[in-house]
């Protein structure tokens, strides 16, 4: 045989010798190999290296180098690869969470591990103890899906209610589905855009619309918007501003009517159709470019599948609200007509309610100061009155729905004030500012008192379906603004017994009100409703928790009761926005155990005194730590969230911290975060 084939064979037959030999040469680790120690033909566990503090580290051998070395570099390179992904794709996943190093066995025998996020019971994050001290505004600051920054969840939004209600540990079942999420590309359907249906039923779709969502935010003339939908079947119409408030108005109209009758209609192909026109409107300049920013922000509220910021596309309307002059009471003194002062003002103050609500839900300060503005408010006329105003038969008899309009309009004043006071981060009242409250408490009731009178006066309507649902409607704001001023606050950390009772009461009639929509099929479904129910069920169990005579006098039917209204209303906006189901979830898991404790109280329950009777003979004394076992055992039946790395510790103040020991301080809560990391809400709340 010559030196050529002799050569040109060579890596052949080392090829061969490479495969028969003992795979344990390069199986060992480096320890064992110095230390001549055997494997016995299975991955090495490092010999007694865990003993004596040595690292394991992958054998090297020096003939078969090639082979392992490129082997192990690919994996790792892929690794790498798949993480990329994972960081682009689900941001939300923490990949530093995973088996550790004492896993290690286990994984080599072939045994698998569960990938759950380890922490020590008794660890401590220093960052914790020093945000004790901060202040109480910097409560909630959350991680939200598909963001890298934290973002901020104030203490109006009812943050603190859902923070203290869960204690260290986990219930596998509860925070477990987090990490199951889907990405939002895998979520989102793609439809194409849908085209006007019959007129008949295009009609019926718009009736929808202006007789319940457009009640609340009344932004459009209904006759001037009959016009141009007249136009767009008759003619070849391609006003952008006026073809994307038809279709809008169809998106929203079909969501109405779809979740009253469980029918499939395309609201979402009618959105898509709108948004066509959306880039050659002037949304900064023309009142009627507001229009349809208005349109986009409640159809964001009500649409679980559009990715809009809800948070900027707020602050957008209110500087083209400021830039338009809408703030300002300009009167057909002016040179203006009746309709365009009216139009003015009810979009001024949709966006004064908006911005109001908005901000109260998620915590964050007002965008839209009151002193800043002409509090003007509409007046007592309808869409075909302001046509025809002036004349014999302009001011008919008949019931006018802008009469809702006009007093939520109200409630949205009463609003702003609990925000300037009860929710101020900063206690010290600067010299520009109003007059500082002397009397907090005695601040408080005057504003509940206000709100009770407010709602003494909701109008009574002509007993038609839609005003009864409007009625309904107002009674629900009125009791969730209630729960707000009720509810610890940075002004008022410690509620007084009573104020608490009240708040109990509050949140039960709006469950009920809730209910008696769902029941009725007339319950829209929206991220408020959504907020409403889960904030309500928290803002029930804290009470009974906090309130030790609430805590005996509650009659577990009547919770069982409670909870079943809010498991039933939860399941079916999971439907739309599955954050509502893992809220279901958790809430039932509190629920359970909050039925358990009571159950467990020694000695029966006192009678229950009428809770009217009852509100009248209580003392107005703050709560304080004497008042309320908080005990290890009496904390028992809070269920176990897991710790979870989508959030920052909890920073709360002294007030806040002192009601409950350390023992039961807990993670950043599920709820709040399912609320505001939904899939979708997590863009729409940035």
């Amino acid at each position: 045989m010559s030196e050529s084939e002799g050569h040109t064979a060579s890596p052949v037959r080392a090829s061969t010798r490479r495969q028969a030999r003992n795979p344990r040469l390069r199986l060992a680790c480096l320890r064992c190999q110095r230390r001549k120690i055997k494997v016995g033909g299975w991955l090495c566990t490092g010999g007694k290296g865990e003993n004596t503090g040595s690292e394991c580290v992958d054998g090297e051998s020096a003939r078969l180098r090639d082979f392992p070395r490129a082997y192990i570099t690919n994996l790792k390179d892929r690794v790498k690869w798949l993480e990329s992904i994972i960081h682009e794709k689900c941001p939300y996943v923490d990949l530093s969470q995973g088996p550790n190093c004492e896993n290690l066995k286990t994984v080599l025998n072939g045994e698998s591990t569960p990938v759950v996020a380890q922490v020590e019971p008794g660890a401590s994050n220093p960052e914790q103890s020093e945000s004790r001290a901060a202040s109480s505004h910097e409560i909630g600051l959350v991680s939200l899906g598909g963001s890298q920054d934290p973002r901020y969840i104030g203490p109006s939004s009812g943050y603190f209610l859902a923070r203290v209600m869960l204690t260290k540990g986990s219930s596998p079942g509860i925070s477990g589905s987090r990490d199951t999420a889907f990405p939002t590309d895998l979520i989102e359907t793609v439809q194409s855009a849908a085209s006007l249906p019959a007129r008949e039923i295009a009609d019926q779709i718009c009736d929808a619309f202006f007789e319940s969502l457009h009640a609340t935010y009344p932004v459009l003339h209904r006759p001037t918007f009959d016009r141009v939908l007249d136009k767009m079947y008759t003619l070849q119409y391609d006003d952008p501003a006026a073809c994307f408030q038809v279709y809008m108005v169809m998106a929203l109209g079909s969501l109405v009517v779809s979740q009253r009758l469980k029918a499939i209609l395309p609201c979402e192909r009618y959105g898509l159709s709108a948004l066509r026109y959306f880039d050659r409107i002037n949304v900064e300049n023309s009142l009627q470019g507001l229009q349809c920013l208005l349109l986009l922000l409640i159809f964001t509220l009500h649409n679980p599948h559009v990715r809009v910021n809800i948070w900027h596309l707020n602050y957008q309307a209110i500087a083209a609200a400021v830039d338009l002059g809408l703030q300002r009471d300009v009167t057909t003194q002016a040179g203006i007509s009746l309709l365009e002062q009216e139009m003015r003002t009810r979009i001024f103050w949709v966006v004064f309610m908006m911005d109001r609500i908005i901000a109260t839900t998620m915590g964050r300060p007002i965008g839209l100061r009151d002193e800043a503005c002409d509090l003007r408010l509409p007046r007592m006329l309808d869409d075909m009155d302001i046509m025809t105003a002036g004349s014999p038969h302009s001011h008919s008899s008949a019931f006018k729905p802008i009469a809702y309009s006009i007093h939520l309009f109200r409630l949205a004043k009463l609003n702003s004030e609990i925000k300037y006071v009860a929710n101020s981060v900063v206690r010290q009242t600067p010299v520009y500012a109003y007059p500082a409250v002397i009397d907090i408490y005695e601040w408080q009731a005057s504003m509940l008192e206000q709100i009770n009178q407010w709602e003494e006066h909701i109008p009574a309507g002509d007993g038609t379906p839609a005003t009864q649902h409007l009625e309904t409607a107002c009674r629900i704001q009125g009791h969730t603004l209630r729960m707000v001023l009720l509810r610890p606050s940075p002004a008022i950390p410690k509620p007084t017994r009573e104020a608490l009772e009240k708040c109990h009461a509050s949140a039960r009639e709006s469950l009920r009100l809730l209910n008696k929509l769902y029941v009725r099929s007339t319950l829209i479904h929206s991220w408020l409703t959504f907020h409403a129910v889960v904030l309500s069920t928290l803002s029930i169990l804290y009470c009974v928790k906090m309130v030790p005579d609430l805590r005996q006098q509650t009659d577990v039917a009547e919770l069982m009761s409670d909870l079943s209204i809010s498991s039933s209303i939860l399941s079916a906006t999971g439907e739309h926005w599955s954050g509502a189901r893992r809220c279901r979830d958790t809430l039932d898991e509190l629920g359970r155990s909050t039925i358990k404790d009571l159950l467990a109280q020694d000695g029966p329950a006192p009678t229950r005194e009428p809770s009217r009777r009852r509100g009248r003979a209580t003392t107005t004394t703050p709560i304080s730590l004497s008042d309320v076992d908080l005990s290890t055992d009496a904390m028992a039946f809070t269920p176990m969230i897991e710790p979870s790395a989508f959030f920052d510790d909890f920073l709360g103040n002294d007030s806040f911290a002192n009601c409950f020991p350390d023992e039961s301080s807990t993670n950043i809560d599920e709820i709040v975060r399912n609320m505001f990391q939904d899939d979708t809400t997590a863009t729409a709340f940035g």
